[in-house]
């Protein structure tokens, strides 16, 4: 059966993975994120443009099963919240409308899956920095727990040249181990990752001349 991770936002990262039940495996083969077009003054027109790219992975892979992390609305940080919570419900209609079952993953249960913890430590904010250090410690767990390796870069859809990378897929993969685990009642040992990253690059900053991701 193949299934589909999304992180929902203008920069949606997606998981690929083929499970296995008689086995009791599972081989993630494909992971990336799609760049939503919300150039339109319409959010409406963002969402009918994310679904359509959703849906020619779903059309691809003959996906069967869809998961969605949860949305956490911060009083505080409230910026960005109408346009996720409009991402989400989209993705949720057009998996009915495919008459594919979706699930809502909790976001402090699928990171306290994966790295032991929701939020990173005072030394891995000190090493990492503060926002950095939510993505990396999801990164580093994944290396040490799983052995998967992601690239230094993200290639841009425009121009096919490295861009910074894009930590939407580290968390996705992440979710997606969650799932396929606590979900799917695979086991941890029988999950492997196919996708082969690329060498490192050096990418071309704004700031600085050059900077090693």
């Amino acid at each position: 059966m193949i299934i589909l991770v999304l992180d929902p936002g203008t920069s949606t990262g997606y998981c690929l993975a083929d499970v296995d039940y008689d086995n009791e495996t599972a081989t993630i083969y494909e992971y990336g994120y799609i760049n939503v077009d919300d150039s339109s003054d319409y959010q409406g027109d963002h969402c009918i443009d994310l679904m359509s790219k959703i849906q020619y992975l779903i059309e691809t892979h003959w996906v069967e099963s869809i998961a969605i992390e949860d949305y956490f609305f911060n009083k505080r940080t409230a910026t960005g919240s109408n346009v996720n919570a409009a991402f989400r419900t989209a993705i949720h209609i057009l998996a009915r409308q495919n008459d594919i079952p979706y699930t809502i993953l909790n976001i402090s249960s699928w990171k306290t899956f994966i790295a032991g913890r929701c939020k990173p430590t005072k030394d891995q904010k000190k090493q990492w920095g503060n926002e950095p250090s939510k993505k990396i410690m999801i990164q580093d767990a994944l290396w040490k727990k799983y052995k998967i390796r992601f690239p230094n870069h993200s290639i841009s859809e425009k121009t096919g040249k490295p861009i910074s990378f894009r930590y939407d897929v580290v968390d996705v993969v992440g979710q997606t181990i969650y799932f396929i685990c606590m979900v799917n009642a695979i086991p941890k040992k029988g999950i492997v990752c196919t996708v082969e990253p690329p060498s490192d690059v050096v990418v071309k900053s704004r700031k600085t001349r050059y900077v090693y991701l």
